[in-house]
């Protein structure tokens, strides 16, 4: 069985990003894998090892909390009501995702 492949490909590695990997956008517009980007935000960090760390490990949580929502959201069948929920929750997930990408962004130097 093959893997789904998003259309995009990873910022930093250049490999294809897949559906069931962790990935995320930067604010340069670049999609990148979430070890790609937590790898180079931990050697450019401009804070303490253990600061970053924190920013990351609440990034990865909320991008696993976006793949558990879309899984959910296929495990419900026609159910329209919980299908809203689980979209919306996932919404929120994405947001946060985003805040905690805007942050390690800002906390190293993971774009040029």
């Amino acid at each position: 069985m093959s893997r789904p492949q998003t259309k995009w490909t990873c910022g930093f590695c250049g490999k294809p990003i897949y559906w069931d990997e962790l990935f995320t956008f930067l604010s340069n517009k670049a999609v990148v894998h979430y070890t790609c980007l937590r790898e180079r935000a931990v050697k450019t960090s401009k804070v303490s090892q253990d600061v970053i760390k924190v920013v990351l490990d609440s990034l990865e949580d909320e991008l696993n909390k976006i793949v558990i929502y879309k899984q959910r959201i296929n495990q419900v069948g026609d159910n329209e009501e919980i299908k809203k929920v689980l979209d919306q929750t996932e919404k929120d997930a994405e947001k946060n995702a985003a805040q905690f990408t805007r942050l390690v962004e800002k906390l190293s130097n993971v774009i040029g």
